[in-house]
């Protein structure tokens, strides 16, 4: 009971902190956040602007500067947009960018408003530019994400786990791997999303049709792309882990002596090393699972797709209001999958100590 309080708490106080994290740009200000330019026709007034817009008063009448209750300077030029007379409504610059805690303070105290009335924000549509509240909207983005990062990170899996097999069996072929390896955790991933992205390009344009879908088009979302993306990256992490645990296995006693009563390397492998390696392999996938997350946050803004990784990279998608709700979601992603990882540990790995 401790220990589930224990992580109870790590995941809240992680949470937490996302929450800051993501507003921080909320600290850096480079206009006023409580002025308003509006430029004006003939037939008004700065005066009579200020009259319709509660709790604003005329600070530059020449100038067309207007106060505005503190942080509601973007609201406050929304209702601009309703008044007869005025062509145009901007923030006021300030001469140079500053750090305000004010503003990060009363930006977190705004969005915990929010959070309790059931607002988690809203963000514009980069297809129709209008505004879409977040809370709608989520299901549908962390259903578009799981359609292509759950099968990606199970092939990932499957495939490493096979590799380092093959590669154990075999040493030439297994020296082969290994030095692709070596090249794969060289190259950056944004670098090799970018080679999936060409190949799909050029094989649309040499066979003469489309073959691929490269971005997201309406409801029309990449598969391929990020898929691979999410299988390819965290695989090479896993690999590694793998062969390192193998080829410590191989040189216990237990080995030798199998091989000795005349098992083979195969037989030996299969029936006794991967189950005594299966502790690595459940001890790395945490960390290859935000390997994947991190991967396909980058191939969703690189595809344009509107899921939760795209949402938070992208700039077209992303929102003042809703960006640290969708950290959030992306971080309770991640908590899953480690409490699932936890569970495989408990259930499939046999602790040992010494009696008392």
């Amino acid at each position: 009971m401790k220990s589930i309080i224990r992580w109870l708490l790590l995941g809240l106080f992680t949470l937490v902190c996302i929450f800051f994290l993501s507003n921080i740009r909320n600290a850096f200000l480079s206009a006023q956040p409580d002025q308003i330019r509006v430029a004006i026709g003939p037939d008004t007034s700065i005066q009579k602007i200020s009259e319709q817009l509660p709790g604003s008063q005329v600070l530059n009448e020449k100038a067309g500067i207007l106060s505005v209750p503190y942080g509601k300077s973007w609201d406050y030029i929304g209702k601009t947009l309703s008044i007869k007379g005025i062509f145009r409504a901007t923030t006021v610059p300030l001469e140079h960018p500053i750090i305000s805690w004010r503003y990060y303070g009363y930006s977190l105290k705004e969005q915990i408003k929010g959070f309790a009335q059931g607002d988690l924000g809203k963000f514009r549509s980069p297809f129709n530019r209008k505004e879409v509240a977040v809370l709608g909207e989520l299901p549908n983005m962390l259903l578009r994400t799981c359609t292509y990062f759950i099968p990606g990170l199970l092939l990932a899996i499957v495939l490493s786990v096979i590799f380092a097999m093959i590669a154990s069996m075999f040493r030439r072929l297994g020296a082969l791997m290994d030095g692709t390896h070596g090249l794969l955790v060289g190259l950056p991933d944004f670098f090799l999303i970018v080679l999936i992205q060409l190949g799909a390009i050029y094989a649309t344009k040499y066979l003469g049709h489309f073959v691929l879908l490269i971005v997201q088009v309406g409801d029309k979302t990449p598969f391929l792309i990020p898929f691979l993306t999410i299988a390819l990256i965290p695989s090479v992490t896993i690999y590694g882990t793998l062969r390192i645990a193998i080829a410590r296995e191989l040189g216990q006693d237990y080995v030798v002596t199998a091989l000795a009563k005349g098992l083979t390397r195969r037989e030996v492998l299969v029936s006794h090393v991967m189950r005594n390696v299966m502790p690595d392999l459940l001890a790395i996938l945490p960390k290859a699972t935000t390997l994947a997350l991190a991967s396909m946050a980058v191939a969703e803004a690189i595809c344009g797709i509107s899921g939760l990784g795209g949402f938070i990279v992208s700039p077209a998608l992303q929102s003042v209001s809703s960006m640290s709700a969708i950290c959030m979601a992306l971080a309770l992603v991640a908590m899953a999958f480690h409490v699932f990882y936890a569970l495989l540990r408990r259930k499939f790995i046999v602790r040992t100590g010494e009696a008392v």
